[in-house]
């Protein structure tokens, strides 16, 4: 009996212990962190990739060698061409850890942008990865820069928006999933943030740009790319985009900056935010409130007022709500005006709340949006003053 017992054991064992019928040994493969795609001289695309050298990425094996290794191959097929990477590489790339795709601006203007239905498609590679558009200059050039952080561009550049969006407000956080929807929605044209290159270009491919206390070149999130008909057709700038998150509802925290009097400032941190969007016919023609509800504190003023005098709150909260209204009430405008893209989702939010009078004017959805009437209101609400009620500076004001 205990033979039988032990046999059928072992026979489990066989069964659940069965390996991966795909499975590579780690000497064998090489870590995608980053892609850019770039017009080819001779091709459709050039598309590099950012390959990590993992010896180089730990303290306790790193020799002073690159970290990271970029190159580039020309085609039509995006496909194809992440196959034929070993034409460099000796190991077998794997896109699944994939942080940043990184697409020109040529390429984005140009609209050519029907590449991304194979990283759609493409099972082994995830849809967490940013997408952003390099400014003035290559895509590839994004990849090549030595960074502090992890020593690698991309996964210096992930981190480096998701914090920015978290801490201020001036990414869009586009995932591919997100783009491809926006793409595709009635009333609604998609962003994605941009970064661009500066400094030396040459020189920041050198490991020596990571030993300095000033790099000689580095990648900076620039602005807000505007898509219109599946092209780029203009950038906004960071101010401009955290208020396109505000009217998106997508401001977790941020830092305003008011002038309390001529030629001094108050500073107040964000800590909450709700955004609610009204979108319907009025008069023959759109009209779009946004109602937006916040709270924070003061974190330092210039103004010199003792906050614990009444009237004083209400000052700043009345300040802020005018001074705020206004700025995402110009960004809006600016929209219209310049660009005649509806990248807030005005009419998405129509065809939700209005859906007979939206079906009548999608076609033309763009045009409708860019004569429509907006009102931004912003009721804003100060907590408190820090750990503080008082300046340490005299106070002028009575």
């Amino acid at each position: 009996m205990k033979r039988v017992a032990v046999f059928l054991c072992i026979l489990n064992c066989l069964f659940l212990l069965t390996g991966c019928w795909d499975r590579k040994e780690l000497s064998e493969i090489k870590v995608v962190a980053g892609m850019a795609i770039d017009k080819g001289e001779n091709a459709k695309y050039k598309v590099s990739v950012e390959a990590l050298n993992a010896a180089e990425l730990s303290t306790q094996s790193a020799g002073g060698n690159a970290p990271t290794v970029v190159e580039g191959i020309e085609g039509d097929s995006i496909s194809e061409i992440t196959h034929l990477f070993n034409e460099y590489y000796a190991q077998i790339l794997i896109y699944s850890h994939m942080k940043v795709l990184v697409i020109s601006e040529e390429v984005a203007s140009a609209g050519r942008l029907d590449f991304i239905d194979f990283l759609e498609r493409n099972r082994e590679i995830r849809d967490d990865f940013n997408i952003i558009i390099a400014k003035e200059g290559k895509a590839e050039d994004i990849l090549k820069i030595a960074a502090h952080y992890k020593k690698a561009s991309s996964l210096k550049l992930s981190p480096q928006l998701d914090h920015l969006l978290e801490d201020w407000g001036g990414d869009p956080g586009m995932s591919i999933i997100n783009f491809i929807s926006e793409l595709n929605l009635e009333g609604k044209e998609p962003v994605l943030g941009t970064v661009r290159l500066k400094g030396d270009i040459e020189k920041g491919e050198s490991i020596e740009n990571i030993m300095k206390v000033t790099p000689d070149a580095i990648v900076v999130v620039d602005s807000l790319a505007i898509f219109k008909g599946g092209r780029l057709v203009g950038f906004l700038s960071l101010e401009d985009t955290r208020n396109y998150l505000w009217t998106r509802n997508d401001i977790k925290t941020t830092s305003l900056t008011i002038e309390c009097k001529k030629g001094d400032f108050s500073a107040i941190r964000v800590t909450e935010s709700q955004t609610e969007v009204t979108s319907k016919m009025k008069n023959g023609k759109p009209f779009f409130q946004v109602s937006i509800k916040a709270e924070g504190f003061i974190e330092g003023t210039q103004c010199y007022n003792n906050v614990e005098k009444l009237g004083t709150i209400a000052k700043y909260e009345k300040l802020i709500n005018e001074t705020f209204s206004k700025k995402i009430t110009d960004t809006i405008t600016k929209v219209q005006k310049q660009y005649q893209a509806d990248i807030f989702g005005f009419g998405e939010v129509m065809r939700r709340q209005d859906f007979n009078s939206f079906m009548k004017v999608k076609d033309n959805w763009n045009e409708e949006f860019a004569s429509g009437d907006v009102k931004v209101d912003m009721d804003f609400i100060l907590r408190r003053s820090g750990i503080r009620s008082k300046s340490f500076l005299t106070e002028t004001e009575k």
